[in-house]
């Protein structure tokens, strides 16, 4: 029975030997073939790297290594030495790949916030109070960064209530307003790296180049103009921005800040 047993242990190793090989074979195939499937230089540099030392050293290993040393006992000593060399090269790969498949999974998380972020915009029914919110807790609102959007128009509803109130009778400094309200909110709540600072900085550009143009539409006095377009920004600051954890917010995201190539201003909707 012992026998027997030992038999059977014997074949159960044996083949899991041998599906492991299959599958080692496999994945050092698929390196393989990546490597000509490169599409540039570098993408050949770490091909070649990875089959001269890992694939060709791996496939020795499973396949050739025990009768190659058997038959020629003298290349023990090198290959003991070059071992090393090969656990350090594994430990480097698998290292490079996992800092490589992070990277890629922030790349394609950056590109989705940046569509997010650029997808945002006010429209002609926000403007003229088609989907206005009803008057939030403030408390409540003023709990969490993001507050309250019932609307879901990724601008604070106090803050889009008191918009309404101070303009009700400009549909153009409204929109202005608005569109530079759902920056900063936007600014408070979508920033985490530089990629998104640069995406929610230009769209900032753009807000504020709408309500330069709307001051320059409204007032025909220069003094005007440019004071006006000043005070619009400082009052939707000053909404936004009303208590310490929005403030706070603002000066952590400070550190993102990076060089980038500003946008041609425009508005969100053109009011004649």
């Amino acid at each position: 029975m012992d026998n027997i047993q030992q038999n059977k242990d014997n074949i159960f190793l044996k083949s899991a030997i041998s599906v492991g090989k299959f599958v080692v074979f496999v994945i050092l195939a698929i390196l393989f073939l990546n490597m000509f499937l490169a599409t540039n230089q570098i993408q050949v540099a770490i091909g070649l790297f990875i089959l001269v030392f890992i694939t060709l050293p791996t496939i020795f290993i499973f396949f050739f290594k025990q009768k190659f040393l058997v038959k020629h006992p003298k290349f023990i000593k090198v290959w003991k030495i070059y071992r090393v060399f090969y656990a350090i090269f594994i430990i480097l790969y698998i290292t490079g790949f996992a800092f490589g498949t992070w990277h890629l999974n922030e790349v394609e998380k950056t590109k989705s916030a940046v569509d997010f972020i650029n997808s945002k915009k006010i429209t002609l029914n926000d403007v003229m109070g088609k989907n206005l919110p009803p008057v939030p807790d403030q408390k409540l609102n003023d709990s969490t960064i993001a507050g309250i959007d019932a609307n879901k128009n990724y601008i604070r509803d106090d803050v889009e209530l008191a918009i309404f109130k101070e303009y009700p009778n400009s549909a153009k400094i409204r929109a202005a307003e608005l569109q530079y309200a759902q920056e900063v909110q936007q600014e408070l709540t979508n920033i985490y790296n530089n990629g998104t600072w640069i995406a929610v900085s230009k769209k900032g550009d753009r807000a504020i180049s709408c309500l330069v143009d709307i001051s320059f539409s409204v007032y025909s006095s220069n003094y005007d103009q440019i004071i006006k377009s000043g005070e619009w920004i400082k009052a939707v600051d000053s909404l936004t921005l009303n208590n310490d954890i929005r403030k706070n917010k603002r000066k952590e995201i400070e550190k993102y800040e990076t060089n980038y190539s500003a946008d041609n201003g425009q508005c969100d909707v053109e009011i004649k």
